[in-house]
């Protein structure tokens, strides 16, 4: 979450939602844990759509 407030990558959509809740004044572990939910959401998301796209293997 620190390597995105840095590098500040306005097409991430996991950076806008960092920045929308600074924007909202919440505090630095609030947006911190939210910011990481929503990331592991999107990374849980993208991995189970690979792993359904691969063929069995029996």
């Amino acid at each position: 979450m620190d390597v995105l407030i840095k590098t500040m990558p306005q097409d991430d959509p996991v950076y806008q939602f960092l920045d929308k809740k600074r924007a909202q004044g919440k505090p630095y572990y609030v947006y911190m844990t939210a910011g990481a939910n929503k990331f592991l959401r999107i990374y849980y998301g993208r991995v189970k759509e690979y792993l359904s796209s691969l063929p069995d293997s029996e």
